[in-house]
């Protein structure tokens, strides 16, 4: 096992999930159809690609990521992208009855082809009529003729896409596409044939329930990711440990997970990376005070903001400005300490404003924030103090 920073991991790489992908298929082989619901870094990605990597039995996986999207014929051609990647089901839909400058494209896709570039190729051809382009996937889709096999299309970051285009005022747009994906989720002619799994870095029912579009999703089952828990891992990095010849007392890998405080994995991995190199990788080198000096200036001082500060844009992402000014407020607040901030604190923004319940319901759905003992504090340590350097109670725009 590697210490990958950054990039998802899939196959040995990928840590301490086994329980997580068993469940996964588990509701797929139900006929069910998933929204995952994770905050960020935990590894939503990893597990889409090891989906997508080892399918099980009589199961093909298709999987795009619609994050750099701005519009319907995005979705759409992501899809059809990586189904005509795909030699077995290339030949399928070369014979369908798209406009020439798409059936064009799709006979002659070469086994191996960029699903990027092929995308983006797809998306000039479909042009403004992906409704069109939609219902002949469909179509072709319904006659896949192996009884046995079924289609796992995994769309992740659909959640951002519709975030754009709602706050580019094309929510008649944003509702057709969702209102197209729930048909296909819903068709009789596609059950047990094609399932969907959408996953996203915000939640996509906090954007939809603003905007009175929640019912177009309300067939997904949700399933929660979240963060290792500290046997796990304690596990990952006993086993970085050996892999890396890099020794770690057991006090020292507690001193690390009590620092971060929620043991998200990218976090986990980053201060594994972060305390090899401040110690040169001499095991002998560590101490609780090298410990601490990494996490106070490589983690949360301002080396760490290329790994953290993608916190602070998928507010402004998800939220309005009012609603985004809502949401610093409470942060600003609740990271001046590990113990957060009490309610009875916070009620001079609750009192009068009716954003309030909303912004924190999704600061504590998408992972930036908890509840415990009639407080409200950081779920991460991490972030908190990251939070705290960076904004602090000034941050409020």
């Amino acid at each position: 096992m590697r210490n990958i920073i950054g990039p998802a991991v899939i196959g040995d790489d990928l840590h301490g999930r086994d329980y997580e992908l068993d469940r996964l298929w588990e509701h797929l082989g139900q006929g069910e159809h998933i929204q995952m619901l994770a905050p960020r870094r935990v590894g939503k990605t990893s597990l889409m690609l090891e989906l997508h990597r080892a399918p099980r039995a009589n199961w093909d996986v298709i999987y795009v990521d619609v994050e750099g999207g701005d519009g319907p014929a995005d979705c759409v051609a992501s899809i059809l992208a990586g189904l005509a990647a795909d030699p077995k089901y290339q030949t399928r839909f070369e014979a369908m009855p798209f406009s020439k400058g798409v059936r064009d494209l799709l006979k002659g896709v070469s086994v191996g082809a960029s699903i990027s570039v092929l995308h983006l190729e797809l998306k000039r051809a479909i042009g403004s009529d992906w409704g069109h382009a939609a219902d002949q996937l469909e179509a072709r889709l319904t006659s896949l003729d192996d009884p046995g096999d079924k289609l796992l299309i995994i769309l992740d970051e659909l959640p951002i896409l519709i975030s754009r285009m709602l706050r580019h005022d094309r929510k008649h747009e944003a509702e057709l596409l969702l209102a197209r994906l729930r048909h296909w989720r819903q068709a009789p002619a596609l059950r047990n044939k094609v399932h969907t799994l959408i996953g996203g870095s915000i939640g996509l029912e906090g954007i939809l329930r603003r905007t009175g579009l929640s019912g177009l999703i309300n067939d997904l089952v949700p399933f929660q990711l979240n963060s290792w828990d500290r046997p796990t891992a304690v596990q990952f990095l006993e086993e970085l440990t050996r892999n890396y010849n890099f020794s770690l007392d057991g006090g020292s890998i507690a001193r690390i997970l009590d620092l971060l405080d929620d043991p998200v994995p990218y976090h986990v991995q980053l201060f594994f990376s972060a305390l090899r190199d401040a110690s040169r990788a001499d095991p002998s080198c560590v101490s609780p005070e090298l410990i601490d000096q990494c996490f106070e200036e490589r983690l949360s001082g301002p080396s760490g903001t290329a790994h953290l500060d993608h916190y602070e844009k998928r507010l402004e992402i998800a939220l309005d400005e009012g609603e985004c000014r809502m949401a610093y407020n409470i942060l600003g607040r609740a990271c001046q300490g590990k113990d957060g901030v009490a309610f009875a604190d916070l009620e001079d923004l609750r009192q009068g404003s009716e954003t309030f319940q909303s912004v924190l319901g999704d600061l504590e759905a998408d992972g930036y924030l908890k509840r415990e003992d009639r407080c409200l504090l950081f779920r991460s340590n991490l972030l908190r103090a990251w939070w705290r350097k960076h904004h602090g109670r000034d941050s409020a725009r």
